[in-house]
């Protein structure tokens, strides 16, 4: 009997070894930057590429995986927030410009310092010194996108921006109000729940959702940073095929797994840079989640410690996997 019990101990210690290996055989590879404030990252599933924005550059960008190379495309209409590609017009992207939501046509293999730009449509209309924020399709293909106060007035009174869902022909209905900085949002699998993250309440929330009519009701907290002592921001938020979450903690150096059920955090990565800025998997398997970063805030000393900060890296080994995201349905 004495034998078996430590045969289990044994058998338990190995067990926590091999999980233990498997956290230190993650692989963090930078591929693509350093930018000033990366963001948005997109994985367009049909074509193996990554984009995602420089917001103080006014640049959307695309990494080539396989060629490992970056292009971009300059936006003069303003800052840049968010880029997703159009669902059946090929090479024709939307993006949050300043207030305005734009359609931006784009060869993603080539530089363009002036691609043709369309407004689709403005928002926080009578609102001063806000800029859209973070964006996404959602499970019918409708664009949903937030604001922010501009990065210079973010200290001053909160609770000047909103959250738009925009119809197919680019009308905006504002979903939630007022909110401080719009950011992370994704949905359940099961099309039946939205979470969402305005940055500086400090927490993920979760919403019933109506995927007919794209109504969101019954707010609840799923977690509570502050309460649960993790540092840092919320920030860019993304799904994994189990129905998880995995949240960028800007300002914390980590990349966090929320249970999506009961708002646990399931693990930590820590990053080799401090502001974290969002998440996406991608990859032909969409076994690699990809991070953006960013350096905008960062002084001259900060960065020398952290050379890569505004870099966009390549997460390998989680060992989970995510969904294909949507290009966006708009007239």
């Amino acid at each position: 009997m004495k034998t078996l019990r430590i045969l289990l101990i044994l058998n338990l210690f190995i067990i926590s070894l091999t999980f233990g290996k498997r956290t230190e055989n993650l692989k963090i590879e930078k591929v693509t930057g350093p930018y000033l404030l990366a963001e948005g990252p997109h994985w367009d599933a049909e074509k193996n590429l990554l984009y995602f924005v420089d917001i103080n550059s006014q640049k959307i960008l695309c990494y080539d995986p396989k060629t490992k190379i970056t292009t971009h495309a300059y936006l003069k209409c303003g800052l840049v927030s968010v880029v997703v590609p159009v669902a059946g017009k090929e090479n024709t992207f939307i993006a949050g410009c300043g207030t305005d939501l734009v359609q931006v046509l784009w060869n993603p293999r080539t530089n363009n310092r002036n691609p043709k730009i369309k407004i689709i449509s403005k928002v926080d209309v009578g609102i001063n010194d806000t800029r859209f924020n973070d964006g996404k399709v959602d499970p019918k293909g409708r664009f949903w996108g937030g604001t922010m106060l501009l990065d210079s007035k973010v200290a001053d009174p909160p609770n000047q921006a909103s959250l738009y869902r925009f119809a197919y022909d680019g009308t905006p209905t504002t979903m939630i109000t007022p909110v401080s900085v719009s950011n992370g949002l994704v949905w359940s699998h099961t099309n039946d729940s939205f979470y969402y993250i305005d940055s500086q309440a400090y927490n993920i929330v979760v919403y019933d959702y109506d995927d007919t009519t794209g109504n969101i009701s019954n707010k609840r907290v799923l977690l509570d940073l502050k309460k649960t002592k993790i540092k840092g921001i919320p920030d860019g938020m993304t799904i994994d095929k189990a129905g998880n979450l995995w949240v960028a903690i800007n300002t914390g150096g980590k990349v966090i797994h929320v249970d999506s059920k009961d708002g646990k955090v399931l693990r930590s990565v820590k990053m080799p840079v401090t502001d974290v800025s969002s998440v996406a998997f991608g990859g032909p398997n969409k076994d690699i989640l990809y991070v953006t970063t960013a350096r905008d805030k960062l002084s001259k000393a900060q960065i020398k410690v952290q050379p890569t900060a505004g870099s966009v890296f390549a997460i390998h080994g989680l060992g989970t996997t995510g969904s294909p995201m949507l290009a966006c349905r708009i007239k």
